[in-house]
């Protein structure tokens, strides 16, 4: 008779490949730990494990990674005759009933050099035990040990793992007591949520602890949740337990972990994109994670033979994950709420600043807007989708505008839709523009406060926020300042020239540079029918020391202006120059502008006064009235167009 021949274990283990984290080189602890469970339910029933079971996990980590060592012991059957042929079996049926693999105890030589059995069990009424050492690498992989074992329980197994190897000398490093104590407790979570772990002891060193008790203090149950997943047309059910566990302890981040035959595949799935927070924070400002399990028949018979992943693909993966976070988003509605408060609010600011892009709700709400977005979603998302939405709301409007407009009796039923549309668009242009306003504003309103160092801003910084500097209106477009914040007609004059020489060539000895100038020849400032000029002076907030009509410090000067595109201004003897100064009126100022009689404005803020000797007009206020006119023109846009714009 021809029988098959033995497989070639060592030869499977090669190709076998196990990632090189800590919880890979405790798989086979894991393992081992799941079978003496396994052997706990068999030996006692189910309903008698967590009161009669026993399990020790001892720990001794040593001075060198050869000196580890990891004992592993149970009160379960032991290793009887039935058992013993089963171990020697590999992939045995005897697993498969047991919802096992048959390859758990293969793992280990992966991980460590030498692996020891003991056992004592009772067959036909007698006590034995057996002891061996158990390494594939031989031609008689088992090796009995004629010593008397000793075991702590009537029957039971003892599983010991010495010597790690090279690959994991790193993780051995890792070793301690608290992150022991952490990742068993991850692993074997299923069992300890509901209830069928047996009494565990975790001795690390010498030193006892209870699992049951750490698990008690790290994770808090909080809901179970039996789910019906889909794939391929075929509906699956799972169990979802979802735990919160303080931040760090052992998660620093949302968790899913799968389990296959209540073994933890892999070390889970982070899941802060899809919760939309790496951590929920209390009240009190501590913070927790949400820690998941999902077991099930479909993951049973999905997990690879290792049991580190699931063999299946990443989109039914994908799936299941999307329900699973749904299921935790119930658990934890009041953090999901939380969460879509914040995004609304970060949508409503980004309409308020960009009015257009309401068009992409396609007339929904905010808040109904955000509720069918992702939680990870942050404020460059919502612009990305809400601009496509508005283009393709857009296109659609565009069509249905054409098909009324061919149709004399629609456009008549239509009309006051389509003007009720035409007006809220421009509205929302227009508004769109006042926004930019208001942020110029705010910008100002910093920029004439003292910096980080407790000194005034530079003049340099205000004059580059209302004129670029060193350019003109050829070079410098539209777009591109805002003198409206001076005077909106400033912005529409011929020629406008910012700290540039007058010949506008390189800075020459003996040369005046105006902050900026301003040149036309119809009407800027009252003067009609003739040419007229402009020019603003920018002196540094807070200043106290300059002396007007002073050499080097007056703003006043009439010469040829030449534009970038080499076109020569000629300014007659007879032009009107007005000279704008902006300068904080300080007590040195108001004391020079008494003594050349200015006059001051109504409300105290600024000083005028005609020049007869220079022919010039000058106007002088400070950068806080520039920055609160600029409010005050603008503040019935801002009040009209800004308002509800969030809603």
């Amino acid at each position: 008779m021809t029988h098959l021949l033995k497989p070639d274990m060592a030869a499977v283990l090669e190709r076998t490949h196990l990632s090189g984290s800590f919880d890979s080189f405790l798989l086979p602890v894991y393992e081992a730990g799941s079978n003496s469970i396994h052997s706990l339910i068999e030996h006692l029933g189910a309903d008698h494990v967590a009161t009669q079971g026993k399990l020790t996990f001892a720990f001794s980590k040593g001075s060198t990674p050869e000196q580890f060592s990891v004992a592993i012991t149970d009160n379960a059957a032991g290793l009887n005759d039935t058992n013993f042929r089963a171990f020697r079996t590999p992939f045995t049926g005897n697993k498969l009933r047991r919802g096992g693999k048959g390859f758990g105890r293969f793992i280990a030589f992966k991980v460590f050099e030498s692996i020891q059995y003991k056992s004592r069990y009772n067959e036909d009424g007698q006590d034995l035990t057996r002891a061996f050492v158990f390494d594939v690498s031989k031609d008689e992989e088992i090796t009995e040990l004629v010593l008397e074992p000793e075991f702590p329980y009537i029957n039971g197994c003892a599983v010991t793992y010495e010597s790690v190897r090279p690959t994991y000398h790193r993780q051995w490093e890792a070793v301690s007591e608290e992150k022991l104590l952490d990742h068993l407790t991850s692993n074997f979570l299923t069992y300890l949520v509901d209830g069928r772990m047996p009494e565990t002891v975790v001795e690390v060193e010498g030193k006892h602890h209870n699992l049951r008790d750490h698990f008690a203090k790290t994770f808090k149950h909080e809901q179970t949740h039996l789910l019906a997943v889909e794939i391929e047309g075929v509906s699956h059910d799972l169990r979802c337990d979802v735990s919160r566990v303080e931040r760090g302890k052992p998660f620093s981040k949302h968790t899913l972990l799968f389990f296959a035959d209540n073994r933890l595949l892999g070390a889970g799935r982070a899941i802060e994109n899809k919760i939309g927070r790496s951590a929920f924070q209390r009240p009190d400002g501590t913070e927790y994670v949400v820690i998941a399990t999902l077991s099930g028949t479909f993951l049973d018979t999905h997990a690879n033979q290792a049991r580190t992943a699931l063999e299946v693909d990443e989109d039914q993966i994908a799936t299941i994950v999307d329900i699973a976070c749904e299921a935790i988003l119930q658990t934890e509605s009041a953090q999901h709420e939380l969460i879509k408060d914040d995004q609304r609010d970060t949508v409503v600011d980004l309409l308020q600043r960009h009015p257009l892009l309401r068009y992409g709700l396609s007339g929904s709400t905010v808040a109904d807007y955000v509720k069918s977005k992702p939680n990870s979603w942050r404020q460059e998302n919502f612009v990305s989708d809400l601009a496509v939405q508005r283009l393709r709301e857009e296109r659609r409007w565009t069509a249905y505008v054409q098909n009324t407009i061919a149709d004399k009796d629609l456009f008549d039923q239509r009309k006051s839709q389509l003007l009720q549309r035409v007006s809220d668009t421009y509205r929302d242009a227009l508004a769109e523009y006042i926004v930019h306003r208001k942020a110029v504003i705010e910008i100002a309103d910093r920029l004439r406060g003292a910096d980080d160092n407790g000194t005034m801003t530079r003049e340099d910084a205000f004059h580059q926020l209302i004129f670029p500097r060193h350019q003109d209106s050829v070079s410098a477009k539209q777009f591109q300042h805002n003198l409206w914040m001076l005077d909106e007609r400033l912005a529409f004059v011929s020629y406008i020239s910012s700290d540039r020489t007058l010949h506008g060539g390189r800075r020459q000895l003996g040369d005046k540079v105006t902050d900026i100038a301003f040149y036309d020849e119809c009407y800027v400032t009252g003067g009609q029918g003739n040419t007229s000029v402009v020019i603003v002076e920018f002196k540094r907030p807070g200043r106290d020391d300059y002396s007007f009509g002073k050499e080097g410090s007056d703003p006043i000067r009439r010469k040829s202006f030449l534009t970038t595109s080499g076109k020569t201004i000629d300014i007659p003897t007879a032009t009107p120059i007005t000279a704008i100064i902006v300068a904080d009126l300080e007590p040195s100022l108001r004391s020079l502008a008494k003594r050349y009689d200015f006059d001051e404005t109504w409300d105290k803020r600024g000083l005028y006064k005609y020049h007869e000797e220079f022919d010039v007009f000058v106007e002088v206020f400070g950068f806080d009235k520039l920055v609160s006119d600029a409010e005050k023109r603008n503040a019935a846009f801002f009040e009209i167009l800004l308002n509800d714009l969030g809603n």
